[in-house]
């Protein structure tokens, strides 16, 4: 639907059944949970309008999606700066403000008569107003949260974002624990989540550096990955390339250099898909692990394969993978985790002991009695 031009409007289904859900619970009654779900429509539309038409000032491209937990905007255009965010973020919560604003007016002028259309209209106000203040917490992923966001890192940069993290991680849990305090616990759970959704985007964010809030960069990291899963080599690599020489740290660095990694193994280029991996070897991505793993060994790294060795199982449990690791653990001389590695392979089926003993990588230990003790 489209309401006004230029800002079209998706509603998920799931939207009208958490409405509906809401309804009930606050009603108690069919009749009551039709107004709520036309008061939950109303107010949410009218909040993601304040955010869409402010974009739309700012010449953004922009659409409103109705989903299960309330709404998102979401917008497109140029590089904003950073009051342009603040502006388009606070117009939600202020719609929702001047929408009580309006409600309470037609209450006071008691324009009004009908006593069930009142009490709707007294629910409407109460509903807008609670909801716009509670939106406003300093707490992602609420527009406080956005806010506070916003204005720490344009101050401050990458820190400035960090911070506001943290501190939103602090707000969400004290509110919790009040409202698991005071026996509310429906909002001490979503607080808790909320919480829990900071400090996970915090520990991600460890290796975030500057260059990783750069739109331009973002975007031309995600054609790259596009490219990239069409088996566009080429131009892939020419603008992974250039990111990695635009970027020295951080998230896009390494997921550039990550990239360039695969497609030197997929050009059969192995020692430079190893040396890339290294660059980045303590920030890898769960795919590149074991594509480490594998490379590190046919380097004769073999402490590096010891290093991964139990990471890459968990994420690969093979023969291959427990093979790999029983050899490199034999060739450092580690008698016991190498018999044990090599019992794990065993277990796959299929494989000739003898055989594999002979292989010049188990000279050191297979005459030692630990490594022994697992087969014989």
């Amino acid at each position: 639907m489209q309401i006004i031009k230029k800002i079209p409007i998706y509603i998920h289904p799931f939207f009208w059944l958490f409405s509906a859900l809401i309804g009930f619970f606050m009603s108690g009654s069919l009749i009551g949970t039709f107004f709520w779900i036309g008061i939950i429509f109303v107010s949410v539309l009218v909040h993601e309008l304040g955010h869409a038409v402010m974009a739309l000032i700012f010449k953004q491209r922009v659409k409103i999606q109705l989903v299960a937990m309330g709404g998102l905007t979401t917008y497109h255009g140029k590089t904003l700066k950073y009051y342009q965010q603040f502006l388009i973020t606070l117009n939600g919560p202020l719609f929702g403000i001047l929408l009580f604003a309006i409600s309470v007016l037609i209450i006071w002028f008691d324009f009004i008569k009908n006593p069930l259309a009142l009490s709707t209209l007294k629910i409407f106000s109460s509903v807008n107003l609670f909801w716009s203040l509670v939106n406003l917490i300093p707490v992602l992923p609420l527009d406080g949260g956005q806010l506070l966001r916003i204005a720490l890192e344009g101050f401050f940069g990458v820190k400035g974002f960090k911070a506001s993290l943290i501190l939103g991680f602090v707000i969400a849990t004290l509110i919790a624990l009040v409202s698991f305090a005071l026996r509310q616990y429906l909002l001490g759970a979503l607080f808790f989540l909320f919480a829990f959704q900071s400090f996970e985007l915090y520990r991600k964010s460890k290796d975030l550096s500057k260059d990783d809030r750069d739109e331009k960069l973002v975007n031309k990291l995600n054609k790259a990955i596009f490219l990239f899963q069409k088996k566009d080599y080429a131009e892939a690599e020419e603008l992974l390339m250039d990111l990695r020489n635009q970027t020295h740290d951080g998230m896009i660095y390494n997921q550039a250099v990550h990239y360039l990694a695969f497609i030197a193994y997929e050009k059969n280029d192995f020692k430079k898909a190893y040396e890339y991996l290294l660059l980045i070897k303590n920030n890898l991505m769960d795919d590149a692990i074991c594509l480490l793993h594998k490379l590190a060994f046919e380097e004769n790294n073999f402490d590096l394969v010891k290093e991964l060795s139990s990471d890459c199982y968990k994420l690969s449990a093979t023969k291959f993978v427990a093979l790999t690791n029983a050899k490199a653990f034999a060739m450092l001389k580690e008698a016991k985790p190498a018999g044990g590695w090599l019992k794990t392979a065993i277990q796959f089926g299929d494989i000739d002991l003898e055989s594999i003993l002979s292989e010049k990588y188990f000279d050191n230990v297979k005459n030692d009695s630990e490594f022994k003790s697992f087969f014989y």
